[in-house]
């Protein structure tokens, strides 16, 4: 697994591990938390979709990994006509 691919994956585990935060402050709120706790749960939400979207990349469009897609994309060995 090349060095990429691993530091997507430590983001991932950072970002449950966010996400597993906020869900606490959350019930630690009670019914009503602090609206700091919304906007904290806002921003992992935004950091979640770039993370995923930087995975897409990294581990390449529609299952193709990522060198073949560039070299697909730079009309290479069958590229997109």
């Amino acid at each position: 697994m090349s060095a990429l691919l691993r530091a997507v994956d430590a983001l991932n585990d950072r970002l449950i591990a966010a996400g597993a935060i906020g869900e606490a402050l959350d019930l630690a709120g009670g019914e009503s938390p602090p609206a700091w706790v919304a906007v904290y749960q806002s921003q992992i939400e935004a950091i979640r979709e770039a993370a995923e979207a930087l995975e897409t990349l990294v581990r390449g469009i529609g299952g193709v990994a990522p060198d073949i897609a560039a070299t697909r994309r730079n009309g290479i060995e069958g590229g997109i006509e």
